[in-house]
């Protein structure tokens, strides 16, 4: 005869606590409008669920390009910001800039869009953090290239350095009130000469003084010899 089919039969298995609370209690009352949206919704097929979740992702995705194509700041652009406060003649590395994105119209026009732009490069003016990085704030292949980095390149009215061009050496002269002169900095470098401005190599310490003599008018220079 075959044996008997024995069944055991197993104690039900404890649900966790947090299942035991969290379903008690009256089901979840939504508002009536929405009530009836989501029977209608789970009333649907699948099919259709998911084509009609597909055309309002569109429908979003078509409304935020949209927007973006009509801002009166034109449509974002890439640009590349100081990380942090640096002086002029700081090398820049990947560190020392962040990507970010402004409106076409806001961005300078001359504004870095990638890192490759800068990294290695050196600063030709102070900049502060959150400045947006331009091609007129780091050297390129010119003269700028080769400013040491405890020097500050100043800027300084052409007028007032007869015969300086580039690669010049120059003894800076400030005209004392009595009608005196005093040498300022001694042995400084022409780093370059555009727009009727000149650029000085300087020591950090002195570019104060510099630009203070330049600014009233003071300043002069006397050219050195090759």
């Amino acid at each position: 005869m075959p044996s008997v089919l024995r069944v055991r039969d197993r104690p039900p298995t404890p649900r966790p606590r947090f299942l035991q609370t969290w379903l008690q209690g009256a089901p979840l009352h939504l508002p009536g409008a929405a009530d009836r949206i989501a029977e209608g919704w789970w009333r649907l097929g699948p099919r259709t669920r998911l084509l009609l979740f597909a055309a309002c992702t569109l429908v979003l995705v078509t409304t935020v390009v949209l927007r973006v194509a009509m801002s009166p700041y034109g449509p974002p652009s890439i640009v590349l910001l100081a990380a942090e406060d640096r002086r002029v003649g700081h090398v820049l590395t990947g560190s020392d800039v962040v990507v970010a994105r402004w409106p076409r119209d806001v961005a300078p026009r001359d504004a870095l869009q990638h890192r490759t732009d800068v990294v290695g490069r050196r600063l030709t003016m102070g900049v502060t953090a959150g400045t947006a990085l331009t091609s007129g704030h780091v050297t390129g292949d010119g003269p700028l290239t080769g400013l040491a980095a405890w020097t500050a390149a100043v800027p300084v009215p052409s007028g007032a350095l007869r015969g300086a061009s580039g690669g010049t050496r120059l003894d800076l002269v400030v005209t004392l009130g009595d009608g005196s002169g005093r040498t300022l900095a001694r042995d400084v470098r022409v780093l370059a000469e555009e727009g009727g401005t000149t650029w000085l190599e300087v020591e950090r310490a002195l570019a104060p003084d510099v630009v203070a003599a330049a600014a009233r008018g003071t300043l002069s220079a006397a050219v050195l010899a090759g």
